[in-house]
């Protein structure tokens, strides 16, 4: 697109998952496509023409006369404006579900399929989705997963023996668990891979970090992938990669972030390798996980005023933390908080007080009753699995904050919850977490949303491994430093007492393990 998209155009490409590609990384893939004169080449999903386009000026610098593209779209206003504006025939057009497409023969396949989640599609398109899946992948496919994998995998049943295919995919081809049998297919039908992540924006409209997937060599076999990054777009032409990388195939199936890995320095990836025998994944320090659900924030999180009107008692209120924004600027430690939520929680046997029962008929007839997570329960009032943890430690943010939850709160599903066992020394755990290779751990395992925010679910923070302290003793530094807001300055100060302390490493690898925190930030940033 040549200008800027209005929030309009945003927004419903956002609905359709949508995202429409710049001429110039459409031009680069459509360079790599286009290799004869009598190619055949099939758009799935061609929004508003780009590849398309890109084709038809590739073609014209080759001088390229007898190319012949063939292209499939959903929206209608798209498909007349590409036929109107001489992209492509209208008899080479159909308009319709990809998916529901027989497959014939072509050459190469070229695109950037939605990205919408399949459960955000109506029931007749998921069922042909996973059906595509379930043809060509033995395990399926996760209904949790998104439409752009089936669009790869039918693609492909379009090819040609030697035929090959470029599409720009979500980065999260490269990290998540529903595309593991994806990469297997892969490996088991093309005999070279390559994927390209370009550090500069591809999408200048939209929060969306992306890759190219090349895959040549149709009905061969490939046990490794080349991964090449690019600072700009416009480098891609001019074939000038940062980093070149071999990956093995069957790791990216196992779950391995080795394109993660692949963007630190080889020196650090060996230093890491050499720590893995003695430091621990969070795992086997504490459990993880997600804290209680309540079903209506406002209700069940009644403010002092509330309280005072439907004169609650003490009792029935449990004192909560229940955002990552409490826990900011506040120390190590819950019991320095300077305020704290609360959750109504009655108890579950002797019936209600008077001021309960008020309270409860309260939240019945504002259809508190009726909301998801409380219809389900029964008394729908009394929030379950409400424990207290032993480490509070946040779910989205830049940079993670673990808490000492010395203050005894509970925490909402906001939050993760660290549970430790019995004799385990919360303060000791907390003074371990905060170092430099926890910080890299957290880069290298737990994934991102747009705009750069970490995302620490159970899984992925259960992997985050940790060089275990002797001593809590810099505990208070660490908290001093949260206390100031020096986040950043927190993990590092661990670095002294840990990492040069304990594990003895010089200051050479020390630095190392925080260039490379720079490195991935930098990166995970970058769709901001």
């Amino acid at each position: 697109m040549t200008t800027a998209l209005s929030e309009r155009q945003v927004s419903i490409q956002r609905q359709m998952g949508a995202y429409y590609t710049p001429s110039s990384a459409a031009e680069y893939m459509a360079d790599w496509v286009l290799r004869g004169d009598q190619d055949t080449i099939l758009e799935p999903s061609f929004g508003d023409g780009a590849f398309l386009r890109a084709l038809k000026i590739v073609a014209a610098k080759r001088e390229l006369q007898q190319m012949h593209v063939r292209g499939v779209e959903l929206d209608e206003p798209a498909v007349g404006a590409a036929v109107s504006g001489q992209l492509i025939h209208e008899s080479e057009v159909v308009s319709g579900d990809f998916l529901a497409q027989p497959p014939h023969p072509v050459d190469a396949v070229i695109g950037n399929p939605p990205y919408v989640r399949l459960r955000h599609v109506d029931s007749a398109a998921r069922s042909r989705a996973l059906a595509v899946a379930h043809d060509r992948l033995p395990s399926g496919m996760e209904p949790s997963g998104s439409i752009w994998m089936p669009f790869v995998i039918h693609a492909s049943n379009f090819l040609r023996i030697g035929g090959r295919l470029a599409f720009v995919l979500p980065y999260e081809l490269t990290y998540v668990r529903y595309a593991r049998p994806l990469w297997q297919f892969l490996g088991q039908n093309f005999s070279s891979l390559r994927v390209v992540r370009v550090f500069e924006r591809v999408f200048p409209d939209i929060l969306q970090d992306v890759v190219l997937l090349f895959a040549d060599g149709h009905g061969g076999r490939s046990s490794t992938v080349e991964f090449e990054t690019y600072e700009a777009v416009a480098d891609l032409a001019l074939h000038r990669p940062a980093t070149v990388s071999t990956l093995d195939v069957e790791r990216i199936v196992q779950g391995e972030r080795d394109f993660v890995r692949a963007l630190l320095a080889q020196e650090l990836r060996d230093l890491l390798d050499r720590l893995a025998p003695i430091t621990r994944p969070a795992a086997e320090v504490m459990k993880l996980r997600i804290g209680y659900v309540s079903g209506d924030k406002t209700f069940f999180h009644p403010s002092p005023e509330t309280v005072k009107a439907y004169k609650l008692p003490r009792g029935v209120l449990r004192r909560a933390v229940t955002t990552t924004r409490s826990l900011r600027g506040r120390g190590l430690f819950t019991s320095h908080m300077p305020s704290y939520d609360t959750l109504f929680h009655p108890a579950s046997k002797g019936g209600l007080s008077a001021a309960e029962a008020d309270y409860v008929a309260e939240g019945a007839r504002r259809g508190v009753a009726n909301r998801y997570k409380c219809k389900v329960r029964d008394p729908w009032y009394l929030v379950p699995g409400v424990l207290t943890p032993d480490l509070i430690l946040s779910v989205f943010s830049s940079t993670p904050l673990l808490m000492v939850n010395d203050a005894g709160c509970v925490a909402s599903n906001s939050l993760l919850c660290g549970y430790l066992s019995k004799g385990s020394d919360p303060a000791l755990i907390a003074a371990s977490w905060y170092t430099s290779l926890t910080l890299l751990e957290c880069e290298l395992r737990v994934h991102s949303l747009g705009g750069g925010v970490m995302v620490m679910i159970p899984g992925e923070a259960s992997e985050v491994r940790i060089a275990m302290a002797s001593t809590s003793e810099h505990a208070v530094l660490i908290d001093q430093r949260l206390k100031s807001g020096d986040i950043r300055g927190a993990y590092e100060l661990g670095d002294e007492a840990v990492l040069r302390g304990g594990l003895a490493l010089s200051d050479r690898e020390v630095e190392l393990i925080r260039d490379g925190v720079d490195v991935l930030t930098r990166w995970r940033e970058s769709a901001q």
